[in-house]
């Protein structure tokens, strides 16, 4: 476990998606467009939303990535209307399924490491929120982007089974 997760209580996802879905739009807005390599104009916000959500740890370039992917991803999700993001039973492989993410796509989610990653999971959520499949459990994001190796590889294949076990059972429905 990393010290990002043991200094995060466990509803710290809920209570950062709870968050984002009652900012202003202009701050959702500005959550949206953080460019995640070169700019971040928006992590007073997003060290914001850490400390209502109870996360303690010391923050640091490395350490904060995750959790500004995570507070970006919901912010995408959550639209200009609000929405919640965070659903803790909707599996990410799944609402990608439904979304109509193509296989193409999710190998090239599940093969990519480091920045190409965060970029992959961005496309992901984007093509989530304009299909409508705009809340997921957002753990799921955070551990594929965070910094334990385990729980990345965990949550990489997680994803893929939800995917094909979605595409599977559409398969069967439409013979």
């Amino acid at each position: 476990m990393t010290n990002a997760e043991l200094d995060a209580p466990k509803d710290a996802v809920a209570s950062i998606a709870a968050q984002i879905a009652r900012l202003s739009k202009g701050d959702r807005a500005a959550l949206r467009r953080i460019y995640l390599t070169q700019s971040h104009e928006a992590d007073g916000v997003v060290i914001g939303l850490l400390h209502h959500a109870g996360v303690t740890m010391k923050l640091s370039p490395t350490n904060i990535a995750p959790w500004r992917l995570l507070t970006h991803v919901s912010a995408l999700l959550s639209g200009t209307g609000g929405g919640q993001s965070h659903a803790p039973g909707k599996r990410l492989g799944a609402a990608l399924s439904a979304a109509g993410y193509s296989e193409n796509r999710l190998l090239r989610l599940t093969a990519a490491q480091g920045a190409g990653l965060y970029g992959q999971i961005i496309r992901a959520a984007r093509i989530l929120a304009q299909s409508g499949e705009a809340s997921v459990n957002l753990w799921t994001v955070f551990h594929l982007a965070g910094h334990d190796p385990a729980r990345a590889e965990e949550a990489r294949i997680r994803i893929a089974q939800d995917y094909y076990a979605a595409e599977a059972r559409a398969e069967g429905d439409s013979k």
